[in-house]
């Protein structure tokens, strides 16, 4: 498919099929505008307001798995002071399985806290801190859709996922106290550049004689017993650990057990749907998907433009309430909306261009429309380059596990 071309003479083929032109119909140029304000808004379930998906993280009872209701916490355990209940009752139940760690998670505890207050910290804010880190993952763009995604793919594998800061290489292995790095790097890395991710499958951390080397025993006897649990499912909840070093310096790291969110996971799944095929009902269970994440103003808003867009690309008109006709082209679209709400990458490859064939096979990252052309995606292409195309000339293609997107 060809690319639209501007009228100047002194343009080559690369800049006629990628340079960008203002949008001449005026309601078009509104679906753009609604697009790009839509995903910086926040969604809900019904009337009340929720998180959207890319900032949901799920914590739970250690003995229920439920959520503590709304005004109440999680209280620790009076032992280790780790382990977290919603009610005394669950905390009495689930004693037969926590006392076989509750010792080692003490004594864990204990040598924490010991090393935070001779370091300069008060004991007092000792948990406060570990609140502080895991809040300061959380607040990365994408960062507990990647974790959840990555521990759901591997799920069958009894996953171990750790998050760290580091400016180390790729290739580089070190124990986690060596990854450690300083308040500044956080401060510079606020995109979560910084952030490394790994995943270690239950063969590695339960059976490797290198885990307790690289970590210690007592976290390998600790994951024995989360994953070890009557009432751990793997379907519904994951383990990982963030490490860093506080804001006044000091290494810390926090090992909690999540819960999926099914809106991430099930965003997902119709990504990888709409992408391999063009049938009728991933388009309908897309549209279902934005109805559930957004609010009812919102979704409304993200739907009809979804329509107009349909017109755009294909001369489809779908009316209000109904879903337009699936094609290569709008699923792309559709699909890219998806991701752009979780805040993961979409990874693409070129296709299909004409006078700028040297692009086709290039791959890349959408970076959303653009907005000086309604026709077009940015896609940054992977020497850094940005350049203009349409959703027919891309096709989305998967680069190992999914990831978060750091936008510019």
């Amino acid at each position: 498919m060809r690319a639209t071309s501007l009228p100047h003479n002194a343009q080559s083929a690369h800049e006629k099929e990628t340079r960008c032109t203002p949008g001449g119909a005026a309601w078009i140029w509104n679906c753009v505008q609604v697009f790009g304000s839509l995903h910086k808004r926040k969604v809900d379930d019904s009337a009340a307001p929720m998180e959207p998906p890319r900032q949901r993280t799920i914590v739970a009872c250690t003995n229920c798995w439920k959520p503590p209701a709304p005004g109440d916490k999680l209280k620790y355990c009076g032992r280790c002071e780790t382990e977290s209940y919603c009610s005394p009752h669950c905390a009495k139940e689930g004693w037969a399985e926590h006392k076989l760690v509750c010792e080692g998670m003490r004594k864990a505890r204990k040598s924490g806290l010991a090393q935070f207050e001779a370091q300069g910290g008060r004991k007092q804010d000792f948990n406060q801190r570990t609140r502080d880190i895991t809040t300061r993952f959380d607040k990365l763009p994408g960062f507990t859709n990647e974790i959840m995604l990555l521990a759901w793919t591997h799920r069958g594998d009894s996953p171990f996922i750790h998050a760290f800061v580091t400016n180390q290489g790729d290739d580089w292995h070190g124990t986690t106290t060596e990854c450690l790095l300083s308040k500044r790097t956080w401060q510079t890395s606020l995109d979560g550049s910084g952030v490394r991710v790994e995943m270690m499958p239950g063969s590695f951390w339960d059976e490797d004689p290198r885990f307790p080397n690289i970590y210690s025993e007592n976290l390998r006897g600790q994951l024995r017993e989360r994953y070890g649990r009557s009432t751990f499912c793997p379907n519904k909840q994951y383990v990982r650990m963030v490490s860093m070093q506080d804001s006044e310096g000091r290494p810390a790291r926090v090992t909690t057990t999540n819960y999926f969110d099914d809106k991430v996971v099930r965003g997902a799944e119709i990504v990888e749907a709409l992408t391999t095929a063009t049938k009728a009902e991933d388009l309908v269970d897309a549209f279902a998907w934005f109805e559930t994440v957004y609010s009812s103003s919102d979704a409304h808003d993200m739907l009809q433009d979804i329509r107009h867009r349909a017109k755009l690309l294909s001369g489809c008109t779908a009316q209000q309430g109904s879903v337009p006709v699936p094609s290569r082209a709008l699923n792309n679209e559709v699909a890219c909306r998806i991701f752009d709400a979780l805040d993961l990458a979409f990874d693409v490859c070129l296709i299909g261009l004409r006078g700028a064939g040297h692009l086709n096979g290039r791959q890349g990252v959408i970076h959303g429309l653009d907005h000086k052309n309604y026709e077009r995606w940015k896609a940054q292409l992977d020497d850094g380059t940005y350049v203009s195309v349409k959703a027919i000339n891309f096709e989305r293609i998967r680069l190992g596990d999914y990831k978060r997107i750091f936008k510019p």
